[in-house]
């Protein structure tokens, strides 16, 4: 139905768009990290557009089709809610969203929220996560027609096309795209002490994504409905280890069917009053074939098919010039049927406020949850907003959050039910913020100190197979943490080239243990480098992973070693509509792994042709 709807406004003359105006309000602005524009859109991925935030752990398991999350401070990629157009994108089965498959061409920003959004009308979903990832789909300016072709490495095929309209109050999009690759690539392993080279094997993928898109802006209103397919299958790398004399391989398999429709709509009522609705089904079928490494002849079949339904309401009122108030109230329902049947049914409640008096801005909400499997919990929040000066800005923030155990952490095929507890966050954070422009120059400056308490906190460890885990609680988690960032650009008529530095101390450690939290590098940090002169773009970015322990020990193989990687792109714009690209990832030939015996990409190249008519 929808994919009609937009063929057959694609297809329509173009008009001239009605004049309109936007208002905004100043709102409650903790820190935020962003990324759009040619950045955003020449990504590979979402994964990719991010991975240079500050305090972020980007988990990557190698190959093209290798699962990519996000985790956030150390509190673990299911404490990070994602949001499309300010509808969650979860998944009750194994609480991980694979932002390797989401398109970004058709996105106009991406924005990590740690700790609350400063939106002052949002659903009640996003009062209570601890941090969130908010994807914004870009609006046509009018027709276009825009083609694309990213490859090389690995055997990488990934061609898209997308065509839009934007006709009076009515805007479409419909894009269709895919990928191909054979994900081998060369890794290195020491065998008796002996550098030995391997290949990658397992890595392969084909995928077919398709996604159409609907606007419609009424008088004092703003409407979007969307659906999306995307169809895969790709073989799950395992983990590199030596047994019997050889290093067996593994031969899983693992097939992804998912159908996404999502509506939503903002309205004013008058009486500064606005209405916001949301909803959201999604059906995702999962298929996988667990192959023995060491015996390929014994395997066993695993199928999953998940139905998630979602519907929000909220309503704002601006009771007064300086005060904001908004009510929410969301219901989510999950089906999963396999081998185990599991239901949750959950409500979320919200009520917040804001104050706005220049120069604080102050914003307390609380946020309850209650399920059908008997969870319930209050996520209190305060932010508060200090700008003395238009320059500066200081900042605070307090909040409890939860992360209940996903499907996949309560039940397990052949065991049954895990004795496991939701998990539980309080979060102390403070920044500070510096930024001016003087003429062409631009100088930013930002810190934020912070501070985690977990209670019974839920770690994965990967148990042979990225698709089954180790889960278990433990006690208690501290985490301590301060970011830093500064950029310095130019920017003058023919030419502009500009610096970003970020830098991230994360202690994370069980109070009882004084070893570090697994996977956690205490000290990390990422460089970019830019400079365009005309149709002539260079981009070299660098990022530093320090040491990590694969287990809470400090017995030397469970050290993982310091890394640096480098990136450089080179583009080009010889004619209006036309670029070219050319990408050297990992250009030094670091080798490294992210997740232990799980190695990455050595030194590869990449490819892309963009075209807009």
């Amino acid at each position: 139905m929808i994919f009609s709807l937009i063929a057959a406004i694609l297809l329509s003359p173009p008009d001239t768009l009605e004049a309109s105006s936007v208002t905004a309000s100043r709102n409650v602005s903790p820190p935020v990290s962003a990324v759009s524009g040619e950045r955003l859109t020449e990504s590979p991925s979402a994964a990719d557009a991010i991975r240079d935030f500050s305090g972020i752990q980007l988990r990557d398991y190698g190959g093209v089709g290798g699962l990519k999350t996000v985790n956030v401070r150390s509190l673990g990629s299911a404490h990070t809610a994602i949001f499309m157009d300010g509808v969650p994108i979860d998944n009750a089965q194994n609480a991980q969203v694979d932002l390797g498959r989401i398109f970004t061409e058709d996105l106009e920003t991406i924005e990590l929220f740690s700790g609350q959004k400063s939106a002052l009308l949002q659903t009640a979903r996003e009062y209570g996560s601890a941090s969130s990832l908010h994807l914004r789909t870009a609006m046509p300016e009018g027709r276009k027609i825009r083609l694309k072709v990213r490859g090389g490495a690995f055997g990488t095929v990934s061609p898209s096309g997308s065509i839009e309209t934007r006709r009076g109050r009515f805007a479409a999009r419909l894009r269709l795209g895919g990928d191909r690759a054979s994900g081998q690539y060369p890794f290195h392993t020491l065998d008796l002490g002996k550098d030995t080279l391997l290949t990658r094997q397992n890595c392969d993928i084909k995928a077919f994504r398709a996604a159409g898109h609907l606007w419609f802006l009424p008088q004092g209103g703003r409407y979007e409905a969307s659906a999306s397919w995307y169809d895969a299958g790709r073989g799950i790398p395992g983990p590199v280890f030596k047994q019997s004399g050889k290093y067996p391989m593994s031969l899983d398999r693992q097939y992804d069917r998912n159908l996404t429709a999502q509506v939503s709509g903002e309205q004013s009522l008058g009486h500064n009053l606005r209405l916001l609705v949301k909803g959201r089904y999604s059906l995702d079928g999962l298929d996988f074939i667990d192959v023995s490494e060491l015996d390929p002849s014994v395997s066993a079949s695993w199928n999953y098919r998940l139905q998630s339904a979602y519907a929000a309401a909220s309503l704002g009122w601006q009771a007064l010039p300086w005060l904001h108030l908004n009510a929410a109230i969301d219901a989510q329902a999950d089906w999963l049927h396999c081998q185990f049947e599991a239901r949750r049914r959950q409500v979320l409640g919200a009520f917040s406020s804001a104050f706005i008096l220049d120069p604080w801005r102050i914003q307390a909400s609380v946020q309850y949850q209650g399920t059908s499997d008997g969870y319930q919990f209050l996520s209190p929040a305060l932010v508060v907003d200090w700008h003395p000066r238009f320059d500066w800005e200081f900042g605070f923030l307090g909040k409890r959050s939860c992360r209940l155990p996903s499907f996949n952490d309560l039940y397990y095929t052949n065991v049954g039910a895990r004795d496991l507890r939701p998990e539980k966050v309080w979060q102390v954070g403070a920044w500070w913020k510096w930024e001016r422009s003087f003429g062409p120059w631009s100088f930013r400056v930002r810190e934020e100190l912070y501070f985690n308490h977990v209670t019974d906190k839920l770690i994965a460890v990967p148990n042979g197979s990225l698709f089954r885990w180790s889960m278990f609680n433990i006690g208690r988690v501290l985490v301590l943490g301060d970011d830093w960032d500064a950029t310095v650009a130019y920017n003058a008529a023919s030419w502009k080239a500009g610096i970003t530095a970020r830098y991230s101390f994360n202690r994370a450690f069980d109070p009882s243990s004084p070893w570090q939290i697994p996977y956690i590098p205490l000290h990390s940090g990422s460089f970019n480098i830019f400079g365009a002169w005309g149709p002539l773009r260079a981009d070299i970015r660098g990022q530093v992973t320090g040491i990590r322990y694969s287990a809470a020990s400090s017995r030397p193989e469970a050290v993982l070693p310091a890394f640096t990687t480098w990136d450089m792109t080179l583009s080009w714009k010889p004619l209006r509509g036309l670029r070219l690209a050319v990408e050297l990832r990992n250009m030094f030939d670091c080798h490294y792994e992210i997740v232990r015996q799980y190695p990455m990409p050595g030194i590869h190249v990449m490819g892309c042709v963009s075209i807009e008519i």
